[in-house]
């Protein structure tokens, strides 16, 4: 019986040095997949940056066309009360010499 528990023991001795090399092994196979999965975190977290980025940016976009749009129509306004004031300037002045002097 004595010699079934030395039996037993470097058993149990050579099962834990294979579970051990077994775990290394399984370490060692993992860290590649580790290192690229740490590399595509990195890549999603720049991608959520552009994405931010580009949200970002398309606001500034609207609001730069908006004020724009608001620039021309101001522009447009500007230009046909000038042409009105220039009509009135040039009737009066048509009216100050004397009558038409078209042809």
């Amino acid at each position: 019986m004595n010699d079934s528990a030395d039996m037993k023991q470097p058993t149990l001795k050579d099962a834990a040095l294979a579970l051990q090399t077994a775990v290394a092994a399984l370490e060692k196979s993992l860290d590649p997949m580790l290192g690229k999965l740490a590399q595509l975190e990195t890549k999603a977290r720049e991608a959520e940056g552009f994405s931010e980025d580009r949200v970002r940016m398309a606001a500034e976009l609207d609001e730069a066309l908006e004020a724009r749009r608001r620039r021309e129509a101001e522009f447009d306004t500007l230009s046909k009360q000038t042409r009105a004031e220039l009509d009135m300037t040039i009737a009066a002045l048509q009216q100050a010499l004397g009558g038409n002097t078209d042809g």
